[in-house]
């Protein structure tokens, strides 16, 4: 399987032949399902991110969204406005996706970590930009194995079975890099954002939508995470300073801080929608630090130098 000049091996980021070899360490990497297998196994932290491979489906299944289901599929991430729910996270990824679009254009290379089933495809591709879908989930119904849905609504694209701590791409590969309610899964939260300033060009866009935060005041054991914990999912939530700093320490610019739900649920705020009234950050700085746990979009860009 040749792959693009720009994915390398995940453990010393040498070129890959058309075996899968890496030509600097020797490495050899799997195909399976049309997905190359990209994980580094001597990363740190590999075998408890593995755990969650037979924890999502056992999750999905007990809450009730473990089926591969054309319609609403189709319709991700917009199930509220097309189709008449009235779900929160999905509101909030919605308004989150759609700022993210406003920041991407045609010809743009895009990286997608922890896509799950990778619905941003039928909306990039359709666009003119490359989409390169990662997750360390690869189930063919909530992992990236239900691409196959999304490529027969767009065009083929890649996905690649990885870890968002070890990327396996070239540095400066990207023009956007971006995530949806990932980063909180992270062992390492630096690490992460490391690894997407790393791959992402200078002066390109880097956003993490609709993560989880918590005040400072309140404790970082969300008790809404604790089934997923029970279940070996990693989960963890950060405040809106730590995602912050973790930005700025890869040295992403914060461009944009966005309350994950949008001014329209801020203005139901007694409080926040009288901050409104001075503007959006005011408003938004403020619902972070009051409300235990929330939610935020982080939109950045990477140091032109």
């Amino acid at each position: 399987m040749q792959l693009p000049a720009y994915v390398r091996c995940p453990a010393c980021r040498g070129e890959l032949d058309a075996s899968l070899s890496c030509r600097g360490c020797g490495r050899r990497y799997a195909v399976e399902d049309g997905i190359p297998r990209l994980l580094d196994p001597t990363a740190h932290g590999l075998a408890s991110k593995l755990r969650e491979l037979e924890a999502w489906p056992v999750l999905a299944n007990e809450q009730g969204w473990y089926e591969a289901d054309d319609r609403v599929d189709a319709a991700l991430p917009y199930l509220n406005t097309e189709l008449g729910w009235e779900d929160r996270a999905w509101g909030a990824t919605e308004h989150g996706f759609r700022l993210l679009l406003d920041l991407v254009r045609p010809g743009d290379r895009v990286l997608e970590i922890g896509a799950a089933k990778s619905w941003a495809a039928q909306h990039l591709l359709p666009r003119g930009c490359e989409y390169v879908a990662c997750d360390l989930l690869v189930d063919p119904i909530i992992g990236l194995g239900r691409g196959s849905f999304f490529e027969r609504r767009a065009v083929p694209y890649l996905r690649i079975q990885a870890d968002g701590e070890r990327l396996p791409f070239a540095e400066s590969s990207f023009d956007v890099a971006f995530c949806v309610a990932t980063l909180h899964h992270a062992l390492d939260l630096h690490a992460m954002a490391q690894e997407l300033a790393r791959v992402t060009r200078r002066g390109g866009i880097v956003a993490a939508l609709n993560e989880g935060t918590k005040a400072p005041y309140v404790s970082g054991a969300n008790p809404e995470q604790e089934r997923e914990k029970e279940l070996g999912i990693n989960e963890h939530v950060h405040s809106l300073w730590a995602y912050v700093w973790a930005f700025a320490r890869a040295g992403l610019v914060p461009v944009r801080l966005e309350y994950a739900e949008g001014p329209v649920e801020l203005a139901r705020r007694r409080i926040a929608g009288r901050l409104l009234r001075l503007g959006e950050l005011p408003a938004t700085l403020w619902a972070l630090n009051a409300y235990p746990y929330a939610g935020l979009s982080l939109f950045a860009r990477k140091k032109a130098r």
